[in-house]
């Protein structure tokens, strides 16, 4: 395995996805690797995995969490728990319960998709920004995505690009490098879309 193969074959899944995403350049990062996360697991159902972000914006599933689960999910991770100290030590349920929805799928059920759509924020520890840009942001994503999601060459192609990645070692490479080179192979393409999430 080398990193150049690995380069290589990353940026065949950024020119696959180019043909099935035009202008939208901004949706490669999370979606390759989100094939790259599930490929290295050897889970390969992409089509499943890839949508399957959109079941954690249904507020249904968070809304019946009861309140200790989510003061617990805040003070179990060290950053949110900082982060939130005074609402924490306020038990503000009312506050933590706001932001739970937009932090629980991204650092507790730690969706590839999602990390990887606010990936900016999360590298800048900005939680807040996430909390407010959650639903705008993926509401862009979903309608963004849904014509490719439609096509089922689309999974084929995404399925291919994960196994690929995954026989040639993937797994060997630390997660910040696999994210790095796949922003850089995003960046590249002169006259594209933003690289990452626009602001909303």
């Amino acid at each position: 395995m080398g990193k150049k193969d690995i380069e290589a074959a990353l940026g065949r899944g950024v020119d696959i996805l180019n043909e099935f995403l035009p202008l939208k350049s901004w949706l490669f990062f999370p979606i390759l690797y989100s094939a790259c996360v599930w490929a290295v697991r050897r889970v390969f159902d992409f089509r499943a995995r890839i949508l399957a972000w959109q079941v954690w914006l249904d507020p249904d599933i968070v809304r019946t969490k009861p309140d200790e689960f989510v003061l617990n999910f805040f003070c179990g991770d060290e950053a949110l728990g900082r982060e939130y100290a005074d609402e924490i030590a306020r038990r503000d349920i009312r506050v933590l319960r706001t932001a739970f929805p937009a932090l629980y799928p991204i650092f507790g059920l730690e969706d590839a998709f999602l990390k990887a759509l606010f990936r900016p924020e999360i590298e800048s520890a900005d939680y807040r920004a996430i909390v407010i840009e959650f639903a705008s942001r993926t509401a862009k994503a979903r309608d963004d995505i849904r014509p490719a999601a439609g096509d089922p060459e689309f999974w084929k192609a995404l399925e291919l690009i994960g196994m690929e990645a995954a026989s040639l070692g993937l797994h060997l490479l630390k997660d910040a490098e696999v994210q790095n080179i796949i922003v850089a192979l995003v960046k590249k393409p002169a006259g594209a879309a933003p690289a990452m999430p626009p602001d909303a």
